[in-house]
């Protein structure tokens, strides 16, 4: 038998069918299953035909149910299998006899049990899905979110969509970065949990992404590969034309061990990890927060032209724990030029003030608005600031460690929002990369004032960062991928 030709990805995030076996008429209580999906699609407003498969229902939240595949009318385009192991393989030969184009398989139990005879159903999974042209997700994921698709497995994912795509072995963690990354302002374009990854990979995803206009920056999730070869080509043709962010998995000995028994994934060194993203392109991220973090960047501001930043925010210590910081995760810290530090001098006392790089000027700019009522004077002076900075050609960026709760507890929240729109104000004279530190509030006061701060810099497009040494080493790395590009003689484009 000859195999069929495959359809390509597009089809199988905007399906315009989409049939469901295991969905359950029954209403109420934990049901993770079947049902989940049909809601989700429901939810995101699916325009496309629902049929759920169940043995003995007649209907299913509201949809006419079918016995099974083959006797829903019409052509399918996506099947969701969620049911037994053991039941998937009857189910598999008649999405063949249908002419189903994609199936995914949210069902676990197969090779990542280790047992021989589950692998060997996965094995004829594949065997029969490549006859037939069928491309399968997973098994043992949770499968696909595409807002403008209208696929889901959570309802409360967000329904409008963006420009971020992420693939991940891990549902869960798939799910959680979706969540994460909303909370700061992201919003996606295509997600997909991939499990097993029997079929589709992350290349194969990978080598789709890189063409979809509105798929600006993909992050992953990655525990281990089945065909390193297509992935290293796939990942360095995609970076040279998009940004990726990959967090990987298993780089212990133990967590090694844990992705074997999670996907069946064979994990790699840390060594030879670093090796490859030196090699392709990738930006690394170990954990999520950082990988949300780094993508927000990578959307809000251009990639810094060098590694040379200008530290404002600190005072004492401060000052010199935030130097080292930054030049332990390869930033320099250069002394400003002769020029900015004259232009400083002539609004910025000495007396009480470091005019040098990392800057302890916040008490000259910030505290006198209060205590003397001219705060547009201060403001200006704070615009002067950026402006100078902006002109020294020794500094590439800018990191601003903003102390909201402190800020707040001697201004007042009224004079604090009028900082932070004035802040605004003066950052658009600066034109370079501007990446804001915002520490987390040790008051239930103090983190409500800095996550309206967060708010408004994320509208404003600025990149936000939980701390210092998050921002530090996320900015190093985005440097790294400028010199990247540079030495292959690419010019960022995303």
């Amino acid at each position: 038998m000859i195999a069929k030709k495959p359809y390509g990805l597009e089809r199988l995030f905007h399906p315009k069918s989409l049939a469901v076996v295991g969905a359950s008429p029954k209403v109420g209580g934990f049901n993770w299953g079947g049902n989940n999906y049909i809601e989700a699609s429901v939810s995101l407003g699916f325009q496309g035909k629902i049929y759920p498969v169940h043995p003995t229902a007649d209907t299913v939240l509201g949809f006419k149910s079918y016995k099974s595949v083959r006797d829903i009318p019409g052509e399918l385009d996506l099947v969701i299998f969620s049911i037994s192991y053991n039941s998937v393989l009857p189910v598999m030969r008649d999405c063949v006899e249908k002419g189903v184009k994609f199936i995914h398989v949210f069902t676990a139990g197969f090779s990542e049990t280790g047992l021989a005879e589950n692998r060997a159903i996965e094995n004829e999974l594949v065997r029969l899905a490549r006859q037939a042209g069928i491309r399968i997700v997973g098994p043992n994921c949770m499968g696909l979110y595409c807002p403008k698709g209208a696929l889901a497995w959570n309802k409360e994912f967000p329904r409008d969509s963006g420009p971020v795509s992420f693939v991940s072995q891990s549902g869960q963690l798939a799910g959680e970065f979706v969540e994460t990354g909303a909370h700061i302002g992201l919003r996606y374009n295509k997600v997909a949990s991939y499990g097993n990854a029997c079929d589709l990979q992350l290349h194969d995803f990978l080598n789709h992404l890189v063409d979809d206009e509105k798929t600006k920056v993909v992050g992953a999730y990655l525990e281990g590969l089945r065909d390193g070869e297509a992935f290293f080509e796939a990942a360095k043709r995609f970076t040279r034309k998009k940004p990726l962010v990959v967090w990987k998995g298993g780089l212990t000995e133990g967590g090694s061990r844990a992705s074997q028994s999670h996907t069946s994934a064979i994990a790699g060194s840390a060594q030879i990890w670093e090796a490859v993203c030196r090699q392709t392109g990738i930006i690394p991220a170990y954990t999520m927060s950082e990988t949300a973090a780094t993508i927000a960047a990578l959307l809000r501001q251009p990639l810094p032209k060098g590694v040379n930043v200008a530290i404002l925010g600190g005072a004492g210590g401060g000052s010199v724990t935030m130097t080292d910081i930054a030049e332990r995760d390869g930033l320099q810290v250069p002394h400003l030029s002769e020029g900015t530090i004259r232009k400083l001098e002539e609004f910025i006392p000495i007396q009480g003030n470091i005019i040098k790089n990392p800057l302890d000027v916040m008490g000259a700019l910030f505290f006198p608005a209060r205590a003397t009522g001219h705060g547009s004077d201060i403001m200006e002076n704070y615009r002067k600031l950026f402006v100078a900075l902006r002109e020294d050609p020794r500094i590439d960026a800018l990191l601003f460690a903003q102390r909201v709760e402190l800020f707040t507890r001697v201004g007042g929240r009224p004079f604090m929002n009028y900082f932070l729109r004035r802040s605004l104000d003066a950052m658009k004279e600066f034109q370079k990369p501007i990446y804001i530190v915002l520490e987390k509030g040790n008051t239930l006061d103090g983190e409500a004032a800095r996550q309206d701060a967060q708010g408004q810099y994320i509208r404003a497009g600025i990149p936000t960062f939980d701390n210092f040494s998050s921002a530090a080493r996320i900015i190093g790395r985005l440097s790294e991928y400028r010199r990247y590009l540079e030495s292959r003689k690419e010019e960022p484009g995303f």
